[in-house]
């Protein structure tokens, strides 16, 4: 019996997506189950990338709030690959782990690639690779995005909101902030602080949906809390999701917090930090008019 033939469609950043029998974008049960369809068809002529590879090597890069059921399969042509940079994953031929990372840190918006990034070290993948890799012709030379998602990643995130804040951190022009600051809890087990700043003891906590919701999980966040600031110093300054839209008002009080504590800034520190405080002001005045 003859095969029918796969159609692709294709989409405004370069991806195609098949078209073909068995291959939907709805009513799968998985995304990697659609993936993995698209292995059974008969010579696809193309590889699993970007977020839909990330999946399937165990790593959730989807957008925040995206259904993986209904996620398009990322696929690309297998010819504009080396193919020492694919692999073949229970039937589907999908980019290598590395590879996978760098084309996420190149792909995805700023804020997700450094998030991707972060998992993508802390399962492993080694960043000097992942740099050479980016350098070679087959790779992205001279994209100046990488470089900039490159030094905002950190293996030690624990969470994208992690990363997320840390990164409008850095970009605010305030000091790097280290990940996972080990404090000595009440019963004299380690409490990991997700960013902070020792010398100062300024502490930044990201409260995601997902373990910070509920009032049990209130009540505990209340009392570590409690115990970081009166019996060990620390002023914890918590982040929701509104970070990610409005960041000035966390930013300043973040600022505040290490002035207080004795952060002594140069002159032309303060300045920038300060055109880039008021940059975002501006924007938050303009997307609430």
């Amino acid at each position: 019996m003859e095969q029918e033939p796969i159609t692709w469609k294709r989409a405004g950043d370069g991806l195609i997506i098949p078209i073909a029998p068995g291959v939907r974008h709805s009513g799968e049960p998985s995304l990697t189950a659609r993936a993995e369809a698209i292995g059974r068809l008969p010579a696809p002529g193309a590889v699993v990338v970007r977020r839909t590879a990330a999946w399937l090597w165990g790593l959730d890069v989807l957008p925040p709030g995206a259904n993986q059921a209904e996620w398009p399969v990322d696929l690309q042509p297998a010819g504009l690959l080396p193919a020492d940079h694919t692999v073949e994953r229970s039937g589907v031929r999908v980019t290598t782990l590395t590879r996978t990372a760098l084309d996420c840190a190149r792909w995805l918006p700023r804020l997700e690639a450094v998030a991707a990034l972060d998992q993508f070290l802390h399962r492993g993948v080694p960043l000097p690779a992942l740099r050479a890799m980016a350098r070679a012709p087959t790779g992205y030379p001279g994209n100046t995005k990488l470089g900039e998602v490159f030094r905002a990643a950190d293996p030690r995130a624990e969470s994208p909101g992690e990363s997320w804040t840390r990164t409008l951190v850095i970009d605010a022009g305030l000091p790097r902030p280290r990940a996972q600051i080990p404090v000595m809890g009440p019963r004299g087990e380690p409490l990991y602080i997700d960013l902070g700043y020792e010398r100062f003891q300024v502490g930044l906590e990201y409260d995601g949906e997902r373990h910070h919701t509920g009032a049990r999980a209130r009540a505990y966040d209340q009392a570590r809390r409690r115990w970081l600031g009166k019996e060990m110093g620390w002023d914890i300054i918590p982040v929701t999701k509104d970070f990610l839209s409005s960041p000035a008002p966390y930013l300043e009080a973040l600022l505040t917090a290490l002035l207080h504590r004795g952060w002594n800034p140069a002159e032309e520190t303060m300045d920038r930090i300060a055109t880039r405080l008021a940059r975002l002001r501006r924007r938050r005045h303009h997307r609430h008019r």
